[in-house]
């Protein structure tokens, strides 16, 4: 196979955007037959707020990376958009590259159907599966972390995988001046709304047994209406790796999780894993992308 031109990845973000602008760029680049390049470090440099960093390194992801003269485009375009002010159009052409700029958080179909002629660069996190779900079982592939060596997560699978597991993700932007940024028209779930989904889910799965995935175990999780054989999953448990967090996300069997592109690709990657198997995935309403959640999923 003959590929020609180039399209660059931005990679920004934790790790559930890495993932998200990687399949993205993945899947076009296979449409499209040209070669894939990811930026591991114009998105990062000046993150001053979250301080991330790139985190696909362990993954088995099949790309190359960008060569200084890709990178100078980037930070050219850069220069230019300072200039001139190119407001929210998508495609944005410049002599020296063409750059797709997500200024509007949906999926955008013309870019499924964009001619890539020229060096291209993707900016923006595209959280939306349907750029990729054509490419579903070649990105799980690529998307699936290894098992992890430490035993306290072996140990935590195997009470996965022999009960009716339910992992509740709740992501709470803690380092964030604004967590409310993070929520479409800035509304953040409230325990009430949470709890109604834990019922909906207990309703239907009476054995279920709760893993809840956090950073921290925070102040009000003692008002969730949670079993009393919950296990939590942090930091202050001992459950530091996002990487080998998300290998124990996918192996639950159902999910709850609020807005978060992190727990989002644990119940994508989940649905994988437990093909044919009953599943129940409550996903909230309130992600800033409004295509980002799949149609079958349940909202809240």
């Amino acid at each position: 196979m003959i590929f020609v031109a180039s399209l660059c990845i931005q990679l920004s973000g934790g790790l559930g955007n890495q993932m998200f602008q990687y399949a993205v760029g993945r899947a076009l680049s296979l449409d499209h037959r040209v070669n894939l390049a990811i930026d591991t470090w114009s998105g990062f440099v000046r993150d001053v707020e979250y301080r991330r960093s790139y985190q696909l390194s362990s993954l088995p992801i099949n790309c190359n990376f960008v060569t200084p003269a890709d990178r100078l485009s980037l930070w050219l375009y850069r220069i230019v958009s300072r200039v001139s002010n190119p407001g929210l159009s998508l495609h944005r052409r410049i002599w020296f590259g063409d750059f797709y700029v997500e200024s509007d958080f949906k999926y955008h179909q013309s870019l499924s159907g964009a001619h890539f002629d020229k060096r291209t660069w993707l900016i923006g996190y595209w959280q939306s599966h349907r750029y990729f779900e054509r490419h579903k079982d070649l990105l799980c592939r690529e998307l699936t972390p290894r098992p992890p060596v430490d035993k306290q997560f072996l140990e935590l699978a195997e009470q996965i995988q022999s009960s009716d597991s339910v992992a509740l993700g709740i992501r709470l932007y803690e380092e964030s001046k604004t967590p409310q940024a993070h929520a479409k028209d800035g509304q953040v779930k409230s325990v009430a709304q949470i709890n109604q989904a834990i019922g909906r889910l207990i309703a239907n799965r009476p054995n279920a047994k709760f893993f809840v995935f956090c950073t921290q175990r925070a102040k009000w999780f003692c008002e969730l209406a949670l079993p009393s054989n919950t296990v939590f999953v942090t930091a202050e448990d001992g459950y530091e790796d996002s990487i080998d967090c998300m290998w124990l996300l996918m192996r639950c069997r159902h999910h709850i999780f609020t807005n978060s592109s992190f727990y989002w690709w644990g119940a994508w990657l989940s649905e994988a894993l437990h093909t044919n198997k009953s599943q129940f995935i409550y996903a909230a309403d309130n992600f800033i992308n409004e295509d980002g959640l799949c149609d079958h999923w349940h909202r809240f």
